[in-house]
């Protein structure tokens, strides 16, 4: 389904629109995460740059109340583009926390529509991290993540968690698990998670 988005200024006499269909933004902020944008240039650039340079823009859908949001002063972007046939522009605007980032340990994953939220953390944080983490345990360690506010599910119509780890919190929390007997290997060389 596609959305409109909206930049208005009245002041200056600004006021533009294009089409969107995926989205994601904290719903704690309306801080856009990451906005997939296609229309006239003018209008695709003037959107982009609205959002980069922290200023409101609306997201209007048939049916719904209208959404404000906004790009966040601490957050850096990724604009990729491309002209799509015909001559509209087709934008991407995505926080660079999407892509591996040594400078945080915070890191926003895209978790597809049909794929487990733990599956989807595992495979693209959890796994690549030097910790003793089997995948049967992986589910039992993002509910833990989520009771230590180190996991949070976005917002929008595209579906993103915002996930804050790195070898030394999964080593403890793993740790914690074995200590505790909520994980641990079976006789038979597998593995399991009790959740209580």
């Amino acid at each position: 389904m596609l959305h409109t988005v909206v930049f208005e200024e009245y002041w200056r006499n600004i006021k533009v629109s294009v089409y969107m269909d995926l989205y994601a933004y904290d719903p704690e902020d309306g801080a856009v995460l990451f906005i997939s944008l296609a229309g006239n240039e003018q209008a695709v650039k003037a959107i982009s740059s609205a959002i980069i340079a922290c200023k409101t823009v609306s997201i209007e859908s048939e049916g719904q109340p209208e959404l404000l949001l906004h790009g966040h002063p601490a957050s850096r972007y990724r604009i990729m583009s491309t002209k799509l046939a015909g001559g509209p522009l087709h934008q991407i605007v995505a926080d660079t926390r999407f892509y591996l980032s040594n400078d945080s340990d915070s890191r926003l994953v895209i978790i597809p529509t049909e794929t487990p939220m733990h599956a989807g953390i595992y495979s693209q944080v959890l796994g690549s991290l030097a910790s003793p983490l089997i995948p049967a345990w992986a589910e039992w360690l993002c509910n833990r993540l989520q009771a230590m506010d180190r996991q949070r599910e976005m917002a929008g119509t595209l579906r993103v968690v915002e996930v804050a780890v790195d070898d030394h919190v999964v080593d403890e929390i793993i740790s914690e698990g074995i200590q505790m007997g909520q994980i641990h290997f079976n006789e038979q060389g597998g593995a399991y998670a009790q959740f209580h």
